[in-house]
């Protein structure tokens, strides 16, 4: 039977969104209260019965990485034998963190991607092939390959392969759906063509992207994912998610901003004091977890920044919308009195089909009134006063470009299952 989202609150009126909310935060609390050790001792003065509203949620304090991160045990609720699977952050910003989960939360997963692809139009009707990882307890091909047989799509787990294997596939398979990581996406549709293939003849439709922002700041498509789309002939969509929060903010129809699954959890967007910022402001995404069984959290620090779209969303959808992550809040950088944006200089570089590959470095002393920044960079030495030029406009800052290798730049990166174009070597004292 084709999935329909029945259960979905993503079309409620925003006031049975916001009165269901408060229900279920006064759930979790109880939930939490009773099973967990952690928020046992947090919640001590806090009750369920303090939730009235939304706004009351900011009596609660916030649970922080570092603090999961050295009590892990402590958050952990279901038992060892509810136990079926355990998955691991990337750790791409510290060391990465066990989650066990159970069958209930695995088909949570399910329920949360299907309603993600389902809102930008997949069907039973599609065939998808997935290019991320399944393997190495990552999370996200797992959710992505349950989500698309819920939701009834003739799904082939691919994984990441060479470009001629992903060529034989997609000529085999025909697929009208892919997912991927956009520079690796960006690779193989540049491999195939320069290779003579006819990307135009494939029946790619549509192109979902992780682990990087396929956006900028006002929500137009950054180079990438601009080459991307003029290579295959299909639209791109953002989707964003993380293993510690276990839900999408996935881009529907409309493709203007990740739409949250309120029956899942509670989203806020807070300033460095933990208030709420105006709607199309930067802030931290802070997320509390719905129906989690392994690991729930209560007002969890994501430290990925990033801002609430403005206005409703043509698709009829009352959900809270999510702009693209424009840094995580420890890679902010304050360089010459300026403070960046990483994906500032990322996108410049992606715009430039001379640079092979790069890496941006910070160095110094964390939080000095002024860190060091380099870019390494796969390129000609005559290219290297333009490149910095245009980063200079982009950013209004001087940032050294230092002439390297692929081979090199991508020892940079360590064992590391994603292709991270930022490496952080500040000292903390």
């Amino acid at each position: 039977m084709p999935f329909t989202p029945q259960f979905s609150w993503d079309f409620l009126p925003y006031d049975e969104i916001e009165a269901r909310t408060i229900r279920a935060l006064k759930n979790h609390i109880d939930y939490l209260k009773r099973d967990s050790e952690y928020y046992r001792e947090l919640l001590v003065d806090i009750n369920s019965a303090d939730i009235n509203c939304l706004e009351d949620i900011h009596m609660i304090p916030f649970t922080e990485k570092d603090t999961l991160s050295e009590m892990s045990h402590r958050f952990r609720v279901a038992s060892e034998e509810q136990i079926v699977e355990t998955v691991v952050t990337s750790g791409s910003t510290g060391v990465p963190l066990m989650f066990p989960l159970t069958a209930s939360d695995i088909d949570r997963l399910a329920y949360n991607e299907s309603l993600s692809f389902y809102s930008a139009g997949v069907t039973s009707r599609d065939r998808a092939q997935i290019m991320v990882s399944l393997d190495r307890l990552f999370i996200a091909g797992m959710a992505y390959y349950r989500g698309l047989i819920a939701l009834g799509a003739n799904t082939a787990r691919l994984g990441v392969l060479t470009p001629e294997m992903q060529q034989h596939y997609i000529e085999l398979m025909r697929p009208t759906v892919l997912i991927g990581v956009p520079s690796y996406l960006l690779k193989l549709g540049e491999q195939l063509k320069q290779g003579g293939v006819d990307l135009e003849n494939f029946t790619i439709q549509k192109i979902f992207c992780i682990g990087e922002s396929i956006r900028d700041e006002s929500m137009k498509l950054t180079a990438t994912a601009d080459k991307i789309e003029k290579l295959f002939g299909a639209h791109v969509y953002s989707t964003y998610a993380s293993t510690e929060v276990a839900s999408t903010f996935c881009e529907c129809t409309e493709r203007f901003g990740g739409h949250a699954h309120p029956e899942l959890g509670y989203v806020e967007i807070l300033d460095s004091n933990g208030d709420p910022v105006p709607d199309g402001t930067v802030g931290e995404l802070v997320v509390t977890t719905f129906g989690v069984e392994g690991v729930p959290l209560l007002r969890y620090k994501t430290g990925d920044l990033t801002f609430k779209v403005p206005g409703e969303c043509a698709c009829g959808r009352h959900s809270m919308r999510i702009g693209p992550i424009m840094s995580r809040k420890a890679q902010l950088v304050k360089y010459k009195g300026t403070t960046l944006y990483p994906m500032t200089i990322t996108n410049v570089l992606d715009s430039m089909p001379e640079v092979q590959d790069y890496i941006i470095e910070l160095k110094g002393r964390e939080g000095a009134p002024s860190e060091e920044m380099f870019v390494h960079a796969a390129v000609k030495p005559l290219l290297v006063t333009q490149i910095m030029t245009k980063i200079q406009a982009a950013a209004r800052v001087n940032i050294p470009v230092l002439v390297s290798n692929a081979a090199t730049i991508n020892s940079m990166r360590g064992d590391n299952r994603k292709k991270i174009r930022l490496i952080d070597n500040r000292s903390k004292q």
